[in-house]
């Protein structure tokens, strides 16, 4: 293939993927630590330096719908101002976690409403989970403990998890996850895990019925000695 036809084929595939992600998928690809906007067509000159295979035209799937973030006016409780938010994100400013959920797609907001309703359901009243949102995270206590941190990183929907991330049966590559101990703000709930997928929600939920188990036993514990 010519140079000038792999432009317009990788151009096109920037387009496809564009719409599919709702962003502009420019520097997002491997042959982009290449790219050199002043030479003349830098994206099939970088393609050929990383020497990458011929890359197929892969047509946009349905783009994942999301809310009209301007029309809102709070979000998970908190004030919410679009233009503001956006002048923040475009400063390169940190956003809170109520902006970056106001932000996000209807299927991260779906997957967080998910954890959360799992998070606070079935246990007795005196061992009830309760979340509490700070401008980081969302954090879930318990009797003054903290049973875990919901975070959203980028477009990447985030829990921390009292768990220990070296214990055998969590490092078997079926729960990919990362140690985050060494982070003063993680140091009750080391275990971090990403819920990106349908496969990662179901395994999240798992391991948050865990930690609801443990919670559970502690309070009957507790209301043993009390007796």
């Amino acid at each position: 293939m010519d140079k000038v036809a792999l432009q317009a084929k990788l151009d096109l595939q920037k387009w496809y993927d564009s719409q599919t992600m709702n962003r502009d998928m420019c520097g997002a690809y491997a042959f982009c630590v290449y790219c050199d906007k002043s030479v003349p067509l830098p994206c099939a000159t970088a393609f050929e330096k990383l020497g990458a295979p011929p890359m197929p035209i892969r047509k946009p799937k349905k783009p994942v719908e999301k809310q009209d973030a301007k029309k809102q006016s709070s979000s998970l409780g908190k004030k919410f101002n679009y233009d503001k938010v956006m002048a923040k994100k475009a400063a390169r400013k940190s956003l809170t976690f109520a902006e970056k959920y106001a932000l996000s797609d209807s299927i991260l907001k779906e997957r967080y409403l998910r954890l959360q309703e799992e998070l606070t359901s079935s246990l007795p009243k005196q061992a009830q989970i309760k979340s509490r949102i700070s401008k980081q995270c969302d954090t879930y206590r318990c009797d003054g403990e903290i049973v875990a941190k919901i975070t959203i990183i980028g477009t990447s929907l985030r829990i921390n998890l009292p768990l220990d991330p070296n214990a055998p049966e969590y490092n078997d590559g079926k729960t990919p996850h990362v140690d985050t101990s060494n982070k003063k703000v993680y140091e009750a709930v080391p275990f971090q895990f990403k819920v990106n997928s349908r496969l990662a929600l179901k395994r999240a939920l798992d391991l948050i019925n865990k930690v609801k188990q443990t919670v559970n036993e502690t309070y009957q514990k507790k209301r043993g000695q009390a007796e």
